[in-house]
């Protein structure tokens, strides 16, 4: 009898565990549709003076047949945010280059751009009528209180640094300023703002760098953060 009792009890177990697995329950489902996601925009357009605005310009610095001590013209271009959802935050100003001709040996393009001096750099806000004026080799101080510069005490912006302490501001310098960042946290072109420079090839450049040509590009990049 207590053998039959506990098979009973058993069966009545699994009768139980299986009916719960056919138990019906009520779900109600709502869904939140129409969510979109659109990037922002900062678009930064330059040009020459005059000309349309435009993705990209070229030829702003040229020097052919050049000698030792040749300097080119003051050359222009100048830069307008176009269109921006988003805020900017700071602008960058930086450069890369390239060597060409016959036997060019490793480093020499950094060691060309060495003998390349600028002489003059500005950035300003219309100029001549009392806007902002950065002076980028000498850091004058001119340019109304936008204080991002934490090299030393009183400097009030970015400026190119004498990256291989040769007493020089060169495109080398230009490129590996800042850690590598050239030109860092200017402000960014609402409006319109110029940036003129002048380049003279070294009067001591040696005959090393007899026909061979640097080909310069000067990089201009919008930042949306203080972190960029």
């Amino acid at each position: 009898m207590k053998k039959i009792l506990i098979g009973l009890i058993a069966i009545f177990l699994i009768l139980a565990l299986v009916g719960t697995g056919v138990w019906a329950y009520f779900q109600d489902t709502e869904t939140s549709t129409g969510n979109t996601f659109q990037a922002g925009i900062l678009d930064l357009k330059i040009r020459d003076q005059p000309g349309p605005w435009q993705d990209g310009v070229s030829g702003n610095w040229t020097l052919s047949n050049m000698a030792p001590g040749d300097e080119t013209p003051l050359g222009k271009v100048e830069l307008h945010i176009d269109s921006a959802s988003i805020p900017a935050d700071h602008l960058e100003i930086t450069c890369d280059y390239t060597v060409s001709g016959s036997l060019i040996p490793p480093g020499f393009p950094d060691e060309m751009a060495k003998e390349m001096i600028i002489t003059l750099m500005h950035y300003d806000k219309n100029p001549g009528q009392g806007g902002p004026h950065i002076d980028l080799l000498t850091d004058d101080g001119e340019d109304k209180g936008y204080d991002v510069s934490d090299v030393s005490p009183g400097e009030t912006g970015p400026k190119v640094e004498d990256v291989d302490g040769d007493g020089r501001l060169s495109l080398y310098d230009l490129k590996y300023s800042q850690g590598g960042n050239g030109i860092d946290n200017l402000p960014p072109p609402y409006g319109v703002w110029h940036f003129e420079m002048k380049i003279k090839f070294d009067e001591d450049a040696g005959n090393q760098f007899q026909g061979k040509t640097l080909d310069l590009t000067v990089i201009f990049t919008l930042n949306q953060d203080a972190s960029q």
